[in-house]
């Protein structure tokens, strides 16, 4: 049989195997790191996107709420001239009823005064 020789590496030929080791996982964490930070760019870059959108969204929302609350103030200021009108005619309405009733009675109390004058005056010349 033959025994197998086993050569042991000498110190220098180890540091420079870890060192070869260090360099290839530096790349690798190197091009890990640009890696990262390409996609970061990529994912802020879709994010801006995203809020680009929201934002013209939220003006497209703002300005069809402001749309509709125009439309809504229109609708109330018409309905609010409207009642307005018909407490002013309700209002006049009752005006001549007052009125009314002021000339009703006077000549309640003219139609009572001629008639005690009219027995006063039959009282007398009968």
């Amino acid at each position: 049989m033959t025994t197998q020789a086993v050569e042991t590496q000498g110190i220098e030929q180890r540091m420079a195997g870890i060192e070869a080791r260090t360099a290839a996982l530096e790349a690798v964490m190197t091009l890990f790191v640009e890696e990262q930070r390409e996609y970061r760019r990529e994912v802020n870059t879709r994010f801006d996107k995203v809020d680009a959108r929201f934002d013209k969204f939220e003006r497209e929302v703002d300005a069809r709420f402001d749309k509709f609350e125009r439309e809504v103030d229109a609708r109330f200021d018409k309905f609010e001239r409207e009642v307005d009108a018909r407490f002013d005619k309700v209002e006049a309405g009752i005006e001549r009823v007052r009125e009314g009733t002021n000339r009703l009675m006077y000549a309640v109390l003219g139609i009572v005064g001629a008639l005690a004058v009219a027995v006063i005056v039959s009282n007398v010349f009968s």
